[in-house]
């Protein structure tokens, strides 16, 4: 299966991050059913904005199945629509719309991910899809996911990566993976022109690995 971007329907176009991490989270999700192989982020982001069949996407990936979307956020109201596709015979396997309160969205996510398992149960039997919560705080997971999005671009973006990825892990001093994407973003600051030095930024990497190893070894 393959989960492609969802598509920001917001009339906000900065909240295009948080429709691409809703996307990653639900492959986050659906990568920890041993019976699924996932087509990687990397790969299916690729297809972002690209105007191509599901068909020709699925034949690229290599997968059997893809999962798209569009996400639609105001204020704390996000509306969500999914479907999943047999590319071979281009027939919804599922689909579904979502109008939720922000508060609800891990919640959410693992909702839509069970519906999908278990439109797929005949091929691969039934499946509960739990997935650890990464924060109770949901400011700091907004703002995870917006950090976590200005890495993927690098260049100048790194700047906003890590000041988002610090006021994170300043909201929850126990969210592991923003420290874990914080210690990442200043990783690379050293191929890009950024505002931080690369000896600050080494010993920021650092302490966020080892902050984020401590709080959880996996």
């Amino acid at each position: 299966i393959a989960v492609l971007p969802f598509v920001n329907m917001s009339s906000d176009a900065e909240n295009e991050y948080f429709s691409d991490g809703l996307s990653e989270e639900l492959l986050n999700l659906l990568a920890r059913i041993p019976e699924l192989q996932v087509a990687a982020r990397t790969s299916a982001f690729s297809f972002k904005g690209v105007d191509s069949d599901i068909t020709e996407i699925a034949d690229k990936l290599n997968v059997a199945h893809v999962l798209e979307g569009s996400v639609r956020k105001s204020g704390d109201q996000i509306r969500i629509t999914a479907q999943l596709i047999d590319p071979g015979t281009d027939r919804h396997l599922w689909s579904e719309s979502y109008d939720r309160e922000l508060s609800d969205i891990f919640r959410l996510q693992e909702e839509i991910a069970q519906s999908i398992v278990t439109a797929l149960q005949d091929r691969i039997g039934a499946q509960n899809v739990i997935g650890p919560r990464p924060t109770e705080n949901l400011e700091a997971y907004e703002l995870f996911l917006a950090g976590r999005h200005y890495f993927y671009q690098r260049g100048t973006a790194l700047d906003s990566a890590i000041m988002l990825l610090h006021m994170a892990v300043e909201k929850d001093p126990e969210f592991a993976t923003a420290w874990a994407y914080l210690a990442a973003a200043c990783t690379v600051t050293g191929f890009y022109r950024t505002s931080i030095s690369n000896a600050d930024a080494w010993l920021i990497a650092d302490r966020s690995s080892r902050r984020a190893l401590a709080l959880d070894p996996g």
